[in-house]
């Protein structure tokens, strides 16, 4: 079809909006977030989350190759209650943010592989794939489930870098003269000095409650207060070349593992805890 004159400036035009829409609505977005808590209003921010969720879905369906599609798999895998009592951790809702990326799939040139004790610490693998928009497919009935991408992490990151109100410098209030036969005496009630750090840290920690008491574990801030991560990530899953077992190295807010699982009908069930640590 032959496009008009007209028709090509409308194309062009819709072409270079398409960043603006995109700012436009991270703005609209921080915007809500913002207004939701200065208002304390649970309904926005279940309106801020529910618009997240409907902006990004999972894009297992799109995988290029069977070791990025497998590593979708195990990832809602270890989510499943079966496997998260099993390595301690509680998936607490109604809102739960899942990592965005990947770093490392590897695959170890065994067929198969049951990784018992020691066995891990001399195996050398290749990395076979990562993935930079890691959108495993993972839904719990009355769960709203959201991807962390580097644009929701500026958002929250924003949400979290605040400007409290000015500097105050009264140390004194309520001051008055009072007489007393022929001798006048000024009385007041001294106030604590105004301390900016500690202001700060109530308020980051007001805006980091307000969100942990609608969404349960949604990040690790208060942990590190550096920068928002989802609650629980992997950092590399690693495969034998039949792909029967994983190997699955994850952390959890200051705790961090490796876990086997293993392949039966098509499911990644949980075979066995290889080792733990704790973050120094």
């Amino acid at each position: 079809m032959k496009l008009t004159p007209f028709l090509w400036i409308l194309f062009l035009l819709i072409l270079a909006m398409g960043p603006f829409a995109s700012f436009s609505q991270a703005n609209r977005q921080r915007e809500l977030l913002e207004l939701a808590y200065e208002t304390k209003s649970y309904d926005l921010l279940g309106q801020f989350f529910d618009n997240w969720q409907r902006e990004y879905t999972d894009n297992e369906a799109e995988t290029p190759d069977k070791w990025l599609a497998e590593a979708h798999k195990v990832y809602a895998a270890i989510l499943r209650p079966e496997i998260t009592s099993e390595i301690g951790i509680e998936v607490l809702g109604p809102v739960l943010i899942l990592q965005n990326s990947l770093d490392i799939i590897g695959c170890v040139n065994k067929k198969s592989m049951a990784f018992k004790e020691g066995d891990l610490d001399k195996t050398i693998y290749v990395t076979v794939d990562s993935a930079v928009d890691f959108r495993p497919k993972y839904q719990i009935e009355g769960l709203t489930t959201v991807y962390l991408t580097e644009g929701y992490k500026t958002i929250l990151n924003d949400y979290l870098t605040f400007i409290i109100p000015p500097l105050k410098t009264e140390t004194f209030d309520d001051w008055e003269l009072v007489e007393e036969g022929d001798t006048l005496t000024m009385t007041g009630n001294e106030k604590e000095p105004y301390d900016y750090e500690e202001a700060k840290l109530q308020e980051e920690l007001e805006r980091i409650i307000f969100l942990r008491d609608y969404a349960g574990s949604i990040f690790s801030y208060w942990l590190f207060r550096t920068e928002v991560v989802s609650f629980f990530t992997i950092d590399k899953i690693i495969f034998d070349r039949s792909l029967q077992h994983a190997v699955v190295e994850y952390h959890h807010c200051h705790y961090g593992g490796i876990i086997v699982l293993k392949k039966i009908k098509d499911n990644w069930l949980f075979d066995h805890q290889y080792s733990i640590w704790i973050d120094s």
